[in-house]
């Protein structure tokens, strides 16, 4: 992605602020089922008893999604991307807009595409056997919803491992009338990348092939969670991206002294943590999950798979600032640079000196909404849902049961079943070494983390948490979207062996 593909600059919203547009938000959770297609535009429509057909609607994206070699790493490597790069196409709309996205699938295999953190048409969510067919190879598909929320969001395929191989990328909705001003819009899409086929890699955890040095157990000193605890992994990958680039090969964007920026940190993600800081610079964290939080200042922020975070920086001077992306568990990260005119493009070697506190993973709890978020009233179904494993065979449940995913053909767990305005409870308790970054399909909740941590009136919007070893979280969300939802482990191989449960509304 080049510096003109991950940026948006517009004069400084300094003398625009419209504040209070954040309470505009506040019913986005209650919104009722999903929707169908909107009409053409009228001025597409063929006139009453013409015989002729309307003009089939007008796409403003088309992902030509393909498979091709690349070797962002220098090692070639199968991938499958949109419109030939990587990551994908950035989608950018402005709050209000039609989505309207033309896929094609020019390959020889299926895939789907799941618009993550999206309030969709059920039957456009892109989870195969679920809420859609697969595309068929050769095959297009057009979808159409309207945009019913803002922030920073991302798109990747729910089809086998596909998502591993570059199926992914990001999906922004810009707000109307800004709360928070700044100079710069810059999308910064972080992604973990593999040099070998992923569909090897459980075979290779279980010893049911040869190892590589992507799943042996990774040399000690790996880079830990805030507090110096360690953090387990599944693969060591050989390295990280940040919008597209290695860190040999690094991003870069211009920036000048006094620049107020807006950076829409994305971990896209298959099986990574990431601990991100921006050099000498504090960040003000204003969004977490594309919904607005009350801004919390962090020196850094740990950023879960599939998590957003928006974050305000300042660039205080002029100069070379490295934006640091340390994948927790391992020695490696990956870093972008901001500069002002002339300075250095290279990053800082090394692995990153943190400052300040911790925001994100490292403290949920400083998350806060700017509105209330308590939920209607209604009957309360809840569910207490252990998030379990047998690392002897890689195998992950949600609550003792596995879902029948490619490497558990047997797995037969039941939908979990809620009904229309229920209020929905779930607790969940991590009984593993591994954090599980739970994401449900076609929802917020309200993350409660440690009933009475905080004032759950104000509890923040997501659609993503991060439950660590040992950890005892409650979310809860209104049921008001109809259909046949994916809840699920965001990290792709802790999915793709049984740790997943479908959420069915019944009549």
């Amino acid at each position: 992605m080049s510096e003109s593909d991950s940026s948006t600059t517009r004069p400084s919203r300094r003398d625009a602020i419209v504040a209070g547009t954040a309470g505009a938000m506040a019913p986005f959770m209650f919104l009722g089922s999903a929707q169908g297609r909107s009409k053409p535009p009228q001025d597409d429509a063929a006139p009453a008893g013409s015989g002729v057909m309307p003009s089939a609607p007008k796409p403003d994206y088309v992902f030509d999604i393909e498979s091709r070699s690349v070797a962002p790493l220098g090692t070639p490597t199968d991938a499958i991307l949109v419109n030939g790069t990587n990551p994908g196409t950035e989608i950018r709309y402005t709050e209000g807009d039609m989505f309207k996205v033309l896929l094609n699938n020019t390959m020889q295999n299926p895939c789907t595409v799941h618009w993550h953190g999206m309030i969709v048409p059920n039957y456009m969510d892109g989870v195969p056997k679920i809420t859609q067919y697969p595309l068929a190879p050769g095959q297009s598909v057009f979808m159409e919803y309207p945009l019913r929320q803002t922030g920073s969001y991302w798109y990747h395929s729910h089809y086998g491992l596909q998502e591993q191989q570059g199926l992914r990328g990001p999906l922004i909705i810009e707000e109307k009338r800004p709360v928070h001003d700044y100079d710069k819009d810059i999308t910064v899409f972080m992604t973990d990348w593999l040099d070998q086929s992923p569909y090897g890699i459980i075979p290779q955890i279980r010893n049911e092939q040869t190892q590589t040095s992507a799943v042996k157990t990774p040399v000690a000193g790996g880079e830990p969670f805030p507090g110096e605890k360690p953090f387990g992994i599944d693969v060591d990958y050989p390295g990280y991206l940040m919008n597209g680039k290695s860190l040999e090969d690094p991003w870069t964007m211009q920036v000048r002294q006094g620049d107020r920026l807006r950076l829409r940190l994305i971990n896209g993600s298959t099986a990574t943590f990431f601990r991100v800081d921006l050099e000498d610079h504090d960040m003000e964290i204003i969004a977490a999950d594309g919904q607005p939080v009350v801004p919390t200042t962090a020196g850094n922020v740990v950023i879960a798979i599939a998590e957003r975070y928006d974050v305000l920086v300042t660039i205080k001077k002029s100069g070379s600032f490295t934006l640091n992306a340390a994948a927790l568990g391992t020695k490696r990260k990956v870093a972008g640079v901001l500069h002002t005119p002339g300075a250095s493009k290279k990053p800082t070697i090394g692995r990153p000196t943190w400052r300040g506190v911790s925001g994100g993973i490292a403290d949920y709890a400083a998350l806060k909404s700017p509105y209330p978020t308590i939920l209607p009233e209604g009957p309360v179904r809840t569910f207490e849902i252990d998030l379990g494993g047998k690392m002897s065979g890689y195998l992950w449940s949600m609550a003792n049961e596995y879902y029948p995913e490619m490497f558990v053909p047997e797995g037969d767990a039941s939908p979990l079943q809620i009904r229309y305005k229920d209020r929905v409870r779930v607790r969940f308790t991590n009984s593993t070494m591994m954090y599980h970054p739970m994401h449900l399909h076609g929802h917020f909740y309200r993350l409660l983390s440690k009933p009475g941590a905080w004032d759950e009136t104000h509890a923040p919007l997501k659609d993503t948490v991060a439950v660590g070893p040992g950890q005892k979280i409650d979310i809860e969300f209104y049921a008001d979207n109809p259909g046949q939802w994916f809840f699920h482990c965001h990290n792709l191989y802790h999915l793709a062996a049984g740790m997943a449960r479908e959420v069915v509304y019944m009549a």
